[in-house]
């Protein structure tokens, strides 16, 4: 019964993150703030995609729940054999991220690297820039977009390693947080059962199974937050105020209020304090709009700014206490925190927001990164004194908003973003 709790309790939040998986605006922030565009946050699922998703991951939970039975009846070609299908299903899944079709054509490049030209490849890296485009508003993207062009800089060059070298950087850079930290925390896991069975060791293998589920039933309880509904219903809002549809602008606030009131109950002492202050911002936005929506776009751009890094912080807290029980440092939780600070100074600077508001935020960033290094072996150290000193370089132009002062950030936030993933 436990088991089957738990498989169901999988299932459903791998549907959820598809299914709610609005995705980040990082780059909406541009040199001037334009009312008609700046609350419009990327796209979102299809329905059909959605029903796709869902069906996916049942099956996946499926096969997991069969590879353990198939484990305690001793039958491990057949274990064997589900996992494999599990990982399958979880490369399908990942196919339908809004990152699928880059990472595709970044392996293309790779592989022609093997036989073609360098001018040859150099053609290769033209899609790549337009797939990035296509998702920068809502995937970040500043670090694959260095690492791409970097590649372009090797080629050039005729040096075919430095290229693979890069191209495989920047694929690691597309980091989509709700989606690619439960398919991973799973994956691995599933990796990890693979190997413990060629190695005949069932009871290892199912172990890491059980911990495969452990690992996503605390992901489920981040991903259907109240802050992650709030978040929703302020998407919903803005997609409504963009299309000037003031009332139902207002209702979805009205929904989002609701859920930020339940999010001031939380258990996690940032999130009650974060969603009052939403609320906060929420009162007055709707209160500007009673007298009249000129000017109201900034604001609802900020509040969604904002309630996107609050859900994003909450998958990654939940992914850092999945590893503390399975030994994995606690740098990671003064990361996590320094990047949801880095993000409230990003919006503050260039949405609506003052200077000192600005000087605050980036003051708990370096406060959290100088806690991280503390905590931290000696590579990860000298990670973190490299965003220690791109923090220097924000922090030294508080009223710039030009694209430059704009990349600063985004790539120390992918810095970190990376860092926290590969914990």
């Amino acid at each position: 019964m436990e088991s089957q709790s738990r498989s169901s309790i999988l299932i459903l939040m791998i549907a959820i993150v598809m299914a709610v998986s609005v995705v980040a605006t990082e780059n909406v922030l541009a040199d001037d703030v334009q009312e008609n565009i700046s609350v419009i946050p990327g796209r979102t699922i299809t329905p059909a995609e959605e029903r796709s998703m869902a069906r996916s991951a049942a099956h996946v939970l499926r096969y997991i729940a069969d590879a353990r039975s198939a484990i305690a009846a001793n039958d491990i070609a057949k274990a064997r054999s589900d996992l494999l299908q599990a990982l399958n299903l979880i490369d399908i899944l990942k196919l339908q991220q809004p990152t699928a079709k880059v990472r595709d054509h970044i392996w293309v490049a790779r592989k022609h690297l093997d036989y073609e030209s360098t001018e040859e490849v150099t053609a290769d890296l033209v899609p790549i820039e337009a797939d990035l485009i296509e998702i920068e508003d809502f995937v970040p993207v500043e670090k694959a977009r260095k690492h791409i062009r970097s590649a372009g800089v090797y080629l050039k060059k005729g040096d075919k390693a430095g290229a693979k070298k890069e191209l495989k950087a920047a694929d690691a850079a597309l980091i989509y947080t709700e989606v690619d930290l439960p398919l991973s925390n799973t994956e691995r896991q599933i990796i990890v059962a693979q190997k413990a069975l060629d190695n005949r060791q069932p009871a290892k293998a199912d172990k890491a199974l059980k911990q495969a589920e452990d690992g996503v039933q605390i992901l489920s309880i981040a991903l259907t937050a109240p802050i992650t509904k709030a978040r929703d219903s302020i998407w919903q809002a803005s997609k409504a105020f963009a299309a000037r549809n003031y009332a139902a602008a207002k209702a979805d606030l009205a929904k989002a209020s609701e859920w930020l009131d339940k999010a001031a109950h939380s258990t996690d002492k940032t999130t009650r304090e974060e969603a009052m202050k939403l609320k906060e911002d929420l009162v007055k936005l709707k209160m500007q709009m009673n007298m009249t929506a000129q000017g109201a776009g900034a604001g609802l751009s900020r509040l969604w700014q904002r309630s996107q890094a609050l859900v994003e912080r909450e998958s990654e807290k939940a992914s850092a206490a999945w590893g503390k029980l399975h030994g994995e440092i606690a740098t990671k939780e003064d990361l996590i925190e320094a990047k949801l600070h880095l993000a409230y100074a990003q919006t503050a600077q260039f949405v609506k927001g003052k200077s000192e508001e600005v000087r605050s935020e980036l003051d708990k960033v370096q406060s959290y990164l100088d806690k991280a290094v503390k905590t931290s072996d000696k590579a990860l150290k000298t990670k973190i004194h490299t965003m220690i000193n791109e923090l220097k370089q924000i922090k030294a132009n508080l009223h710039d908003k030009s694209r430059k002062a704009l990349s600063r950030y985004d790539k120390l936030k992918a810095d970190i973003r990376q860092t926290i993933h590969d914990l």
